[in-house]
Parts: structure tokens; C-alpha cells; sequence
């Protein structure tokens, strides 16, 4: 299935195989007709990560379920690329999507699942070594210890300070993982 895209991140063009795909016309996948066909859970995704892309003219893959004509929804992997002229004039985007069998959307959760796991007990490593958020009501060991740092080295201070800030928002990052399923991330950014 192929379809480009113009300058207005709008798309112009779906072959024949995306159209019997979805079973609609060209008028009616046109522009952002397309977006009609992704499964809602996968919507905002999908357009956030196509016009993060497209914003920097980086090519990119994601997976998401689309309509198709029977009225399920199928697994598709779809990647994109600047359509870009010699001159480097850019033009828009231009991809390409395949349907992905049932084995290739378990692996996939599996290897997003064993990542997110991967990053989960690294952060609770960090809050087990005291680099956890401060919690309502008192100091975290964090927090006395670049306290005591920036006491000792006061020609460092300041820098203690920052890298003391940026290793707690690191943790508090980290630990947001846990609110994330394997499945809401399906987005492929290797492919950027």
C-alpha cells in the first residue's frame, strides 16, 4: 500500500492496494480522510509522530490497526520518507505499509514489553539507591547528599546543584514507565 503526501502534510495519493485495503475512494482518504481508518486508541499517536517527522523531514515507521474494508481492524506497519528533489527542494513525504501478521504484533509487544521492563527496574534502582522523587514532608537522601556535596565543593555548588536537579527529573521520567502499557507504544523511533 503507498500513498505521498504534500507540502500541507495532507496526502494526494493512495494506490490501488491501500484503496481495496480500507475500501473507500481516493476523494474520501484524501487530505486527512485517511486518519478516519486508524483505530482511536492509535489516532493521536500516529498524527503526533507523522508531524513530529514531518516537522524535521525525518523518515519514520510506526505500527498502528487500520479499518479494513470487512470493518476490522488490522495491524499495519507503515513507513515514511522526505520526498526530497536533488536540488533539495522538498516536496512532502512519500510511504509504504504492510499488514502485519498476527506472530509479528505479539513479537513486537514482547520486545516493547522486555524494554519497558528493562527501563522500569532500572528506575527503581535509582530510587532504591535514594535518587527517587522527593516525596511530600521531608529530604530524600538525593537531596542531602547534593546538599552535602555542594557544601563541601562550594567552587562547584552551582554545578552540583544542576546535575543534582537533573538526575532527580531523570528519575521521576524513568519512573512514568510504570504508567505505560507495551501496547501505546508502538511507534518505531529508530526509523527517525
Amino acid at each position: 500500500m503507498i500513498w505521498m503526501s504534500g507540502l500541507d502534510m495532507g496526502c494526494f495519493y493512495f494506490n490501488r492496494a491501500w484503496l481495496e485495503f480500507v475500501g473507500r475512494t481516493l476523494e474520501q482518504e484524501a487530505g486527512n480522510g485517511w486518519a478516519e481508518g486508524v483505530h482511536p486508541d492509535d489516532l493521536q499517536r500516529c498524527v503526533n509522530h507523522y508531524v513530529s517527522c514531518f516537522e524535521r523531514r525525518q523518515a519514520f515507521a510506526m505500527s498502528y490497526r487500520l479499518r479494513h474494508h470487512s470493518g476490522q481492524y488490522r495491524w499495519i506497519l507503515d513507513r515514511g520518507a522526505p520526498h526530497v528533489l536533488p536540488s533539495g527542494e522538498f516536496l512532502g513525504y512519500y510511504g509504504g505499509c504492510a499488514e502485519l501478521g498476527e506472530a509479528d504484533v505479539l513479537a513486537r509487544h514482547a520486545d516493547l514489553g522486555a524494554s519497558l521492563q528493562r527501563i522500569r527496574a532500572f528506575a527503581r534502582s535509582l530510587a532504591d539507591e535514594g535518587a527517587a522523587p522527593p516525596r511530600r514532608g521531608g529530604d530524600e537522601p538525593l537531596e542531602l547528599a547534593v546538599r552535602r556535596m555542594a557544601e563541601d565543593h562550594e567552587a562547584d555548588r552551582r554545578k552540583i546543584e544542576v546535575a543534582g536537579g537533573n538526575l532527580r527529573k531523570l528519575a521521576q521520567d524513568m519512573m512514568a514507565f510504570d504508567r505505560i502499557s507495551p501496547g501505546a507504544c508502538l511507534t518505531d523511533e529508530r526509523a527517525s
